[in-house]
């Protein structure tokens, strides 16, 4: 037999707790995030990967009254759980239209802007329709607070995955430079430890991908005429299992590049895609 795997779960301070699901690996990080977001009229968001639920609501609701189980995005390892956990507790599952449509369930249908009432009112959830990962991803600010919650747009350490065909280059630095707007006070992401600078990762974000962009584009301009060439240019020797991942990358940036208005010669590999097994 294996060895028993001890659960986390970390008080984050002001009516505000995760628990680190046991999916860790090279796009989960330390593994998947689940956070309750008050104490009376909670959120429970992003209840993550079915494997281990009951052990995880169990350790992190506790005597919490929980008022809505919400999504930021239809990813697996986010909300594979997310319909058990919402029938579980007995409350409506909240996510974007999008969302809820991915995972064909049912819900309340979450509007860009739209506030989740916590704690009696005291305090709410804002939501932020932020694309860019994926089509329909949404992030969550805490108000008075400012804690963005921000699923894998903006992770605890390293960068996120924006892959085509599903992920979009231009969404995804529109997104970014919205939530600039808003300065926030601290970034509790989907994996990873929680950022006290936020505004500065959400730069350091938006800094990457435009650094990205240009040594893609250099790449090209010298010669490059393959996605497996761009690859081998701009990241070198990558860990094993990560090279489709810097490939669908790629293709995100070159498709960028052209709605800007560049002109790129032809490019094999363009069309390859995700592989299905793969979780962005």
């Amino acid at each position: 037999m294996g060895e028993a795997v001890t659960l986390r779960v970390l008080d984050l301070g002001d009516e505000l707790r995760c628990a680190v699901a046991d999916n860790p690996g090279p796009m989960t990080l330390d593994g998947t995030r689940t956070y309750l977001v008050g104490a009376g009229g909670a959120v429970l968001l992003d209840p993550g990967p079915s494997g281990g639920l009951e052990e995880r609501l169990d350790a992190l609701v506790g005597g919490a009254r929980v008022g809505m189980v919400c999504l930021t995005h239809a990813h697996p390892d986010h909300a594979e759980g997310a319909a058990l956990a919402a029938r579980r507790l007995g409350v409506p599952l909240g996510a974007s239209a999008a969302t809820l449509g991915r995972l064909g369930e049912e819900g309340v249908a979450l509007a860009d802007g739209e506030k989740i009432a916590l704690d009696g009112g005291s305090t709410v959830l804002r939501v932020l329709s932020t694309p860019g990962h994926s089509a329909d991803h949404t992030s969550y600010l805490r108000l008075p607070g400012g804690e963005l919650f921000t699923g894998d747009l903006v992770l605890g350490s390293g960068t996120a995955m924006v892959g085509d065909p599903d992920g979009h280059m231009g969404s995804y630095l529109a997104s970014l430079e919205r939530l600039i707007e808003l300065a926030p006070s601290r970034i509790l992401p989907g994996h990873g430890d929680p950022v006290d600078d936020a505004v500065g990762r959400l730069r350091e974000y938006h800094r990457h991908r435009e650094e990205r962009e240009a040594q893609i584009e250099r790449s090209v301009a010298e010669g490059a005429r393959s996605v497996a060439e761009i690859r081998r240019d701009v990241y070198g020797r990558l860990p094993d299992g990560l090279d489709w991942a810097a490939a669908a990358s790629i293709r995100a940036h070159l498709v960028h590049l052209e709605e800007r208005g560049k002109r790129l010669p032809e490019i094999q590999g363009r069309e390859a895609g995700l592989p299905e097994h793969a979780e962005p």
